[in-house]
Formats: C-alpha cells, structure tokens, sequence
C-alpha cells in the first residue's frame, strides 16, 4: 500500500470534447466542509452547562482531520485487477460489506483517464479505520433517467452470465492509516478498459465503495457511497456533469422563475454558450378545440446547442407573452428541476407546446387576440447557476373560428 507522499500543485484541469473548464460550486461547498471539519477535530464539544448525563448512544468511532485533495492527485498509484469483471464467474467477486462507513460524494474532478471524487466520510460505531482503499464499478446509465443504472446493470457483477462493463477501475490511489478515520476523503480512481481500448464516450454512474475497516471481533469490513457518482466520457476522456455530483431522479436543480406565470419573459445569465433555434412554429391557433384533440396549443421543435457537450441540466419551452407587458401569459414553467440530458454536437431537438385553450396564466383559456411567443431553453453550468436563452420571437394570433373552416 503506498503512502502518501509531500503534497504538490495538481495539474489544471484540461479542456475535453470542448467544456470549458470551471471550478464546480460543490467544491466550495467541500472546502467550507474541509475547514468546519479541521476546527471540529481540535475543538473539543463543551460539557452540558446542566451536569446532566443522559444515556448516550454507542460513541461513533473519532474523527481525524480531512484528507487532504492535493496530496492524493501527487501520491503514486496502486494496479488493480479488473479480471473478475472482465471474466464474469472466472474468479470470485469482491465479497466485502459497505456497511461499515459511508463517504457522500460532494465534488468530482476528472481529467483524462483520472477521477477524483471528495466527500465527508463518516464510520459506523465499534469501525476501526486501517487506511483508504477506494474501488468503484462504473455502469452504463438508463437511457431515460441518468441517475440510475440502465436495465441490467443494477445487478450483480462479476457472476457467471453477468455483463462486462464498459469502464473498469485499472489504477487507484491506496492511502496507509491506523487511527482515527479521516473527516473528509478523496478518492482518486484511474479508468481503462478490460481491452486496453479507449475510453468509450457515453453516461456512466460510479458507484464507489472500500475496505481496510475493522468491524466488531476484527472481521473485515467496508464501506459505501450514499449516492452512485455522475460520469460522463466524451471525446475518450472522463468528465464531471456540469452542477451535479449524484442525480437518483435524473433532474437536478435550476431557476426557472423567468417562465413563471405573470414574470417578464428575459434572459437569465450569460447564456454560458448556449444557442436556441425554433422550427414549424405555429402562427395561428382557434380557441375552439378540434374534435379528438386533447386542447388547442401553440408548437414548435425547439433545439439547444452548446459548445459543452455530454451531460447537462437542460429544459426547452415554448412560452406566450402579452406583447403590450411582455409577460407571460402561456406556457409557463413552474418546476425546480430539470432533467439531465445529453448533448452532442447536433445539439438536442424537443417539440414543446404551449396550451391555449387551457391551463393558461390568468384565465384558463388564452381569448382572442396577438401574442409573441419564443422558444427558451434552460441550463444549469458547473457552478450551479441556471441560464435561460431565447429565440427570436414570432407572432401568434388567437382566433375565435376554427382556422381549418
């Protein structure tokens, strides 16, 4: 197991299959975890003003201070043998319990074929810590949700008639230790396939897990991740997803409250390279709904592009406004989140409508008149910050006679 060596600067993050590098908000958030773990682990917790002594559960093992990020990227890495997922059922999978510990992923780094994934550790009572040794499989995400695995593969691996993943785990970082367990931990991971082939491009999920933990009576134990880990591979190289470090629905947070019912229809933020175009608008709806149609609504194929591509908080619309206020009067959006889709370097097409003939902003059903609609698209960039782009408006006027008579 190799030890930690004298901590050096590690290399920037590089530009792959053209995102922009930026420096995620999640790791704000971990290094003002970092530093309130550093105080905790030297400030003792005063005694109760009352005297009092209620019966305190099992004391959770004692926590040291946080690993250090920098360390682990400039420590040497350990091999490690793929075969038993490469070979299913050839030789005996892993068999060691994640029931010990947990480490929540907060912020991922990647570059190239290496992953870094940082996080708050945190180890079960009667847990010894006898160092960091962090494993992970990486499983083809479901093509309809991002946050969890596609069909097949939230089974188990490395059995006779298990599938092969794509991306195995070829080289990690081991850390030495005998003590209190760190606050905070990083595991560094390196990627390759059981071919020695590039990097296939696609969505992934890691899910990380570990052992050198004693449990009760010294039988060896583990630990898990509380969420399986966000991993795109574009252009052969490994990515974090933009905003998000886990996603189990398969939608992340964004600001959408300039498509709320009654806002100023504007842009939101610089856009972050974003571009939207519309297609097949409509220019003309009736407020009688034809026969077998479910309401009266206006569309249009409305298509994101971006110079980032791979996995991103993305959301299309189309959406009415009065042209005398430029509010917005159809077609609103209320959600929090959006879903996580791929974008590639034809971007991504959606058809959206905006109903007319119900659940309008105001009254119900949008009466006779002109209105301008545009088609928006919104996106959550690496900070977590939502962008909202318009098209260039068109006119549409609601008419009182059905348009096909």
């Amino acid at each position: 197991m190799a030890r930690l060596g004298p901590p050096e600067a590690p290399l920037p993050r590089a530009r792959r299959g053209g995102r922009r590098p930026r420096v995620p908000a999640s790791l704000a958030v971990l290094s003002a975890f970092l530093l309130v773990c550093a105080l905790s682990a030297c400030d003792p917790i005063p005694d109760r003003p009352d005297g009092g002594t209620d019966e305190e559960p099992t004391t959770p093992p004692a926590s040291a201070a946080p690993m250090d990020p920098a360390e682990v990227a400039a420590a040497e890495s350990t091999p490690v043998d793929p075969t038993w997922l490469c070979r299913p059922g050839e030789e005996k999978a892993p068999s060691t319990s994640t029931t010990g510990g947990t480490l929540t992923p907060l912020s991922v780094r990647a570059e190239g074929n290496d992953l870094e994934v940082s996080g708050p550790f945190h180890l079960e009572p009667e847990q010894e810590y006898r160092g960091f040794t962090p494993s992970g499989v990486l499983l083809p995400a479901h093509p309809e949700n991002r946050g969890v695995p596609a069909p097949g593969w939230d089974e188990q691996l490395g059995v006779e008639g298990a599938p092969v993943p794509p991306i195995v785990v070829r080289e990690r970082v081991e850390v030495a230790g005998d003590g209190p367990a760190p606050s905070a931990v990083t595991a560094r991971l390196t990627l390759g396939t059981c071919d020695d082939a590039p990097l296939p491009d696609g969505q992934y999920l890691l899910r990380l897990s570990g052992g050198d933990l004693d449990g009760p009576g010294r039988r060896e134990a583990g630990w898990g991740a509380r969420e399986d880990v966000l991993v795109d591979v574009v252009g052969g190289a490994a990515e974090a997803v933009p905003g998000a470090v886990s996603a189990p629905s398969g939608e992340i947070p964004a600001d959408l409250s300039p498509l709320h019912c009654g806002a100023t229809l504007a842009p939101r933020g610089d856009g972050d390279g974003l571009g939207v175009e519309v297609a097949e608008p409509t220019t003309e709806v009736s407020t009688v709904v034809p026969d077998e149609e479910v309401g009266s609504s206006v569309g249009a194929e409305v298509t994101a592009t971006s110079p980032d591509l791979g996995s991103m908080g993305l959301f299309h619309a189309v959406v009415l406004t009065d042209p005398g206020t430029g509010t917005v009067v159809a077609g609103a959006r209320n959600a929090t989140t959006i879903p996580l889709q791929w974008m590639d370097a034809d971007g991504v097409t959606r058809t959206e409508r905006a109903w007319t003939s119900q659940g309008a902003c105001g009254p119900d059903a949008l009466g006779p008149g002109t209105y301008e609609a545009h088609g928006a698209v919104a996106a959550v960039d690496a900070d977590g910050a939502t962008h909202i782009v318009l098209s260039k408006p068109w006119t549409v006027t609601v008419v009182e006679e059905d348009p096909a008579t």
